[in-house]
């Protein structure tokens, strides 16, 4: 097969970006690594041809979507993923309306409540007066933008008059933040990795002492999880419910069940338990995309 790896940019930024295309060329196809910047348009017979790099986007047998489309000129990322993800024939994984539900929060907790999916209770707080009620309601509650990574901005509001000052910076920064009560995580919250139909890595994370955050970059441990099949289940539907191939599903335990905290489109740490687990990601990932292509193909879509 000839498939395109759409990755955030060279920098290393998406440093497994650069994995996909080895593995990818290991398995026997034909790889190109690109970004979004690099997709351009041509006239066509459709009136518009999409192109990568010099080549007919068409000419493609599938697409491995790693991209960023938040930032300054997230518009026109946007754009040029759809183009892409309108190309009749050419599967992408995961396609632009996926890409835009995934990075976004607020979407995918709709998407997640709308699948019948354990997720908390979100509302968006434009000012530290609605932050002071959702606080009102809930108790200590967590802000956070909808769209970021790594954990920039995240803040747990425990003492709320206190913490007006802490509020009041994050909102300077993003006006409308999304709000939802926080769920203790003295016990550790899990992390499952999908990828395709299959969950290589699973593990527990647990905060450092004194802190709440289950961040393995701030100090939190992990270890290696033999997951209950319910949880491997839960993680499967919500990857599935947001159109995803690959995912970092970050769940945590709750009242008997389970709460899906985030769903991360560019899941990393997939070196975190060594390089077979790694390896099992990346075949995860290369079975789901050739088995959906190639039936694809057979149905002429």
């Amino acid at each position: 097969m000839k498939i395109g790896l759409l990755g955030w940019d060279y920098s290393g930024i998406d440093p497994d970006g650069f994995s996909l295309v080895e593995h990818g060329r290991e398995r026997g196809h034909e790889m190109t690594f690109a970004t979004l910047d690099e997709v351009g348009y041509a006239p066509g017979r459709d009136g518009v041809e999409v192109m990568l790099k010099g080549e007919r986007a068409a000419s493609f047998d599938a697409f491995l979507n790693r991209s960023r489309v938040f930032g300054p000129d997230g518009q026109e990322r946007v754009e040029r993923m759809r183009m892409l993800s309108s190309l009749p024939g050419v599967p992408v994984f995961a396609p632009a309306d996926a890409w835009q539900t995934a990075s976004s929060k607020f979407l995918t907790a709709q998407r997640l409540a709308q699948a019948g999916l354990p997720t908390p209770p979100v509302r968006s707080v434009g000012s530290v007066d609605e932050v002071g009620a959702a606080c009102a309601e809930w108790g200590t509650v967590i802000v956070k933008p909808s769209h970021g990574y790594a954990g920039t901005d995240v803040e747990r509001i425990a003492d709320f008059p206190a913490e007006k000052g802490l509020v009041a910076e994050l909102l300077s920064r993003t006006p409308r933040l999304l709000c939802q009560p926080y769920y203790p995580t003295s016990g550790g919250e899990y992390r499952i990795t999908v990828a395709g139909e299959a969950t290589p890595i699973n593990i527990l994370k647990l905060p450092r002492p004194g802190s709440w955050r289950c961040k393995t970059l701030e100090g939190a441990t992990f270890e290696r999880l033999d997951a209950p099949d319910e949880l491997v289940d839960l993680a499967v539907r919500a990857t599935r419910a947001l159109g995803l191939t690959l995912a970092g599903l970050d769940i945590l335990p709750h009242a008997g069940g389970y709460q899906i905290l985030e769903v991360n489109e560019v899941p990393g740490f997939l070196s975190i338990l060594g390089r077979a687990q790694h390896r099992q990601v990346l075949d995860g990932v290369f079975d789901w995309v050739e088995e959906r292509t190639e039936a694809a193909a057979r149905a002429g879509t």
